[in-house]
């Protein structure tokens, strides 16, 4: 019965939160593409995409905090895929991990984070 259970791997929690965004493949002379987010967490961002990535390719993602500051800047790798059920193009959804962000935008993120969770969490205390 435990074992029929999907044991979650991940450390921190997400939230769905919709961002804009832009992300490129490194390695590749890529313009660019805009994208959303669909959910964030301490390490890890899930967003769209109209190309297909695969696992373990790195992309320059850039997410927009909506705090009037530049965006946040971070080198992510893809760890998982999967297909966005869209009556218009065909979509992907991409999970990656942080491997790297400058300090000040680190800081910045998990700022924004940590105030979503609270947010999140004083809901419940409603």
């Amino acid at each position: 019965m435990i074992n029929d259970f999907v044991k979650e791997r991940r450390r921190y929690p997400r939230i769905e939160l919709i961002l804009e965004a832009k992300y490129k493949v490194l390695d590749y002379e890529q313009i660019f593409q805009f994208t959303k987010t669909q959910n964030i967490s301490a390490e890890g961002v899930c967003f769209e995409s109209i190309e297909l990535l695969k696992p373990g390719i790195f992309v320059q993602l850039e997410v927009d905090l909506k705090d009037d500051c530049p965006p946040v800047s971070m080198v992510a790798e893809v760890r998982w895929i999967g297909d966005i059920k869209s009556n218009r193009d065909k979509r992907y959804i991409n999970g990656v991990k942080i491997i790297n962000m400058p300090a000040k935008d680190e800081a910045r993120f998990l700022k924004y984070y940590c105030d979503k969770i609270v947010e999140k969490l004083s809901t419940y205390l409603k």
